[in-house]
């Protein structure tokens, strides 16, 4: 299962809206950077918790990579747009939850192997979208690290879940929660949709409820200074 609408999407609309548009690149790299980053600070939070050599060496190889991919993101947002404020990292909280037992490193594995599927796809299809410029080596490079990432979270996944079938049933889970999450998101921005325009009716009404006061205050002022003229001697 993959978000193909969106990455038939990105590659519609990115040669339309990507080059025109440096605020809207540097906006978007900016954004990319900051999800790489956060991917890195989860992947930290669950070295914690793994004790053998060679996956400790596995999992800090990936978190180094997806820092180095965060700051590649930033360095070209800012060679498009150097006075673009940069992105803070939002509040979040560790996916992996140790109060979980024997599950929490599944239900985590599971989480980041769907999340770098996801991202590959993304990556691909603005590698695909944004011509020469740039970027395109960045997402590249990215890409190729996203894939092989795809691959070394399935084995984490697999070897904590035990079996490819548990494997496919928490990769579902993480599915169910990720497609969850996104719904929440996209209802918050589409709960902001009536307030909005109800603030630009507002606006508008105001403007010229302002315009016509102040429009019949010049009248009245008119016609009191001719009735005046009109009246002296």
């Amino acid at each position: 299962m993959t978000n193909w609408p969106r990455n038939l999407l990105t590659r519609i609309l990115v040669p339309l809206t990507w080059r025109p548009f440096a605020r809207r690149m540097a906006s978007r790299l900016k954004y990319f950077s900051v999800m790489e980053a956060d991917s890195a600070w989860q992947l930290l939070h669950a070295l914690e918790t793994i004790d053998e050599p060679q996956a400790r060496a596995l999992v800090l190889q990936h978190t180094l990579e997806e820092l180095h991919h965060a700051s590649e993101f930033d360095r070209v947002a800012n060679a498009y747009e150097p006075s673009h404020p940069p992105k803070p990292l939002l509040h979040r909280d560790p996916i992996l939850d140790p109060e979980k037992g024997p599950d929490a490193h599944s239900a985590f594995f599971a989480h980041a192997h769907v999340g770098e599927k996801d991202v590959f796809d993304q990556f691909n299809s603005y590698a695909t979208g944004i011509g020469n410029c740039p970027a395109k080596s960045v997402f590249l490079e990215a890409k190729k690290d996203e894939l092989g990432h795809v691959g070394l979270t399935y084995k984490f996944l697999l070897s904590s879940a035990g079996t490819t079938r548990e494997a496919s049933r928490w990769i579902r889970r993480a599915r169910l929660r990720r497609a969850w999450e996104s719904w929440l998101r996209f209802s918050h921005r589409l709960g902001e949709v009536p307030m909005r325009i109800i603030l630009t009716i507002l606006y508008f009404l105001g403007l010229f409820g302002g315009a016509w006061a102040c429009r019949r205050r010049l009248m009245e002022t008119a016609c009191l200074v001719e009735s005046r003229s009109s009246g002296s001697p």
